[in-house]
């Protein structure tokens, strides 16, 4: 078996050991490591992701405030949440839904 296997692969590792370790180098680098580049594009699209929805949250926060702020400070927005919202009309009016 000496001139099997064995020699040829140390025959074969000798002359590409440079770019075998090139390979596995990139392997670990790509895949293997916990800081590989495939999960570090996955936790920029997921920091991404939350950062929209952090732009979205502040946006309806800063609605709900001039709502509340409307609110306290003026009656007749109450009457026209109601109306709108929550089909409420006063005894004397007629009510018309239309469906959307």
């Amino acid at each position: 078996m000496d001139n099997g296997f064995l020699p040829q692969l140390k025959v074969f590792i000798g002359k590409h050991k440079y770019w075998i370790v090139f390979v596995l180098f990139l392997l670990v680098i790509l895949v293997a490591s916990d800081n590989s580049l495939i999960k570090r594009m996955v936790q920029k699209r997921e920091i991404r992701d939350i950062q929209e929805q952090l732009r979205q949250s502040a946006e309806l926060k800063r609605q709900n405030e001039l709502m509340l702020n409307d609110l306290n400070n003026d009656s007749l927005v109450i009457d026209r949440i109601a109306r709108e919202k929550y089909n409420m009309h006063r005894e004397d009016e007629d009510l018309f839904l239309e469906s959307r």
